[in-house]
């Protein structure tokens, strides 16, 4: 006997605003900042003597605050804060607009573009799937087939191929979430040495790392090619890859527990040429990006022949490519260089001589407490471009360090962000009373003193 039982259809309601803008909060700051930019202009005399600032000066500071304090709104898109932010500088001509579309004019346009390209093309072929499943394989407790590869090296080149925060933290939660592994502590420390060690090692791993680009002059542009950037970065690099292997090797295994083999499914012939071709092309994208300083060629130009061979071997159709980029972040990458650098340029001269970039990991952690990720490297780089500006000193040297405890940090709170929902705080302390939080932080100032920073 069976019983058909049928389901009503399950209309939604929907409102007449979206989410992000029928948040009282999103309204609140707008008609805020738009009273406040009315007010400035209309007490323009008297703002010298209040503020010690032209009126510039105060509305490029009216609109960072509105910018920062938008992308605190959860529901409200990222994007269009910042394309607010953009259109008020522009009306009320607070940067020209060459500064403004710095990061869209420069090198690191095609450069996104080029990894974007490669990333979709290994997603299509195969190609991360297939690294994905080894890095599954070898993260399964040691029997008697002996000691596999270890798993984050897979994983980190799998996180180098996802330029899209959003895309790795989807891979990170369905590997997370395998039946197969040890336990969820083990691979959520794995896969976040993973994506540290990637970012170290590949500068298009993470959008941050491409930002810097744009905002270097060009005399620091053509010294911060990739190889210098893994120079630098390869002690932590080590440190990384060290530490996911010690995590995987001593993970226990329970008596009862016997985790199944994932089985690699036999690839087509076609597929495993394309997956072939996306593999070499890749190789070589990294190959010639690294020895910019014997062939001279930029990295974008290099991108985009790697974007052109993928669309001629037709391994990547046009109307993939469209679907798979995060568009979105892409317009957001190219702009928020020009307004980092308008913001910084308005800051008042700072008179921290102390310290410098010494006090960038606590500094960057205290505001990964009360801040969000995007929130938190946007305020770090513009102190750090004002701060260089003011002191004379090179933008290269303070961004790198910069740039290191900015991953640091994101790599303590990954690693103890549990699948329950914890408040902000709730994480910071998790984060403060873990060992490997205190071994990261003397890892960084070793590596720094090393270096001199």
């Amino acid at each position: 006997m069976s019983v058909r039982v049928q389901q009503r259809p399950q209309t939604t309601r929907q409102g007449r605003w979206p989410d992000g803008f029928s948040h009282p909060a999103a309204w609140v700051l707008c008609a805020a900042a738009a009273l406040l930019g009315a007010l400035i202009y209309q007490w323009e005399p008297l703002l010298p003597v209040l503020l010690g600032a032209s009126s510039r000066q105060a509305g490029i500071w009216l609109t960072m605050a509105l910018l920062l304090g938008l992308w605190m709104i959860p529901s409200l898109p990222r994007i269009f804060s910042i394309l607010l932010a953009l259109l008020a500088m522009r009306l009320f001509d607070l940067a020209s607009t060459a500064l403004l579309l710095t990061g869209a004019v420069s090198d690191v346009a095609l450069w996104w573009l080029g990894s974007f390209a490669v990333c979709v093309a290994a997603q299509q072929c195969g190609l991360l799937g297939v690294l994905w499943a080894y890095a599954l394989r070898s993260l399964q407790t040691p029997g008697v087939q002996g000691l596999r590869p270890p798993a984050v090296l897979w994983l980190t080149m799998v996180f180098s191929l996802l330029p899209s925060p959003m895309q790795a933290s989807r891979w990170t939660r369905s590997f997370c979430l395998a039946p197969w592994c040890a336990s969820p502590a083990v691979s959520r420390d794995v896969v976040s040495a993973a994506q540290l060690a990637a970012r170290l090692a590949w500068l298009p791993a993470h959008p941050v790392n491409l930002m810097l680009l744009a905002l270097l002059p060009m005399g620091g542009l053509d010294r911060f090619v990739p190889a210098h950037w893994v120079l630098s970065t390869w002690p932590l690099l080590l440190l990384a890859l060290v530490y996911a292997t010690y995590a995987q090797w001593r993970a226990p295994l329970a008596p009862d527990f016997a985790p199944p083999v994932p089985e690699l499914v036999p690839v087509p012939q076609e597929d495993r040429f394309a997956m072939q071709c996306t593999g070499a092309i890749a190789v070589v994208l990294v190959l010639m990006v690294a020895l910019q300083p014997f062939h001279g060629f930029a990295p974008g130009l290099v991108s985009l022949l790697a974007m052109v061979a993928l669309f001629a071997l037709k391994i990547l159709p046009p109307q993939s490519y469209h679907r798979g980029v995060d568009w979105q972040l892409f317009v957001i990458a190219t702009v928020l260089p020009g307004l980092i650098a308008s913001f910084a340029a308005a800051l008042p001269a700072w008179s921290l001589d102390a310290g410098g970039t010494f006090l960038a990991l606590p500094f960057l952690f205290f505001l990964r407490m009360v801040l969000p990720p995007g929130v938190t490297i946007v305020a770090a780089l513009v102190l750090a471009v004002s701060w260089s500006s003011t002191h004379g000193h090179d933008l290269l040297n303070t961004a790198l360090s910069v740039l290191v405890a900015f991953h640091l940090v994101d790599f303590m709170f990954c690693r103890n962000t549990a699948g329950s929902a914890v408040t902000r705080w709730q994480l910071a302390w998790n984060t403060l009373r873990r060992p490997v939080t205190w071994g990261t932080c003397a890892a960084y100032y070793a590596w720094a003193g090393w270096y001199g920073w």
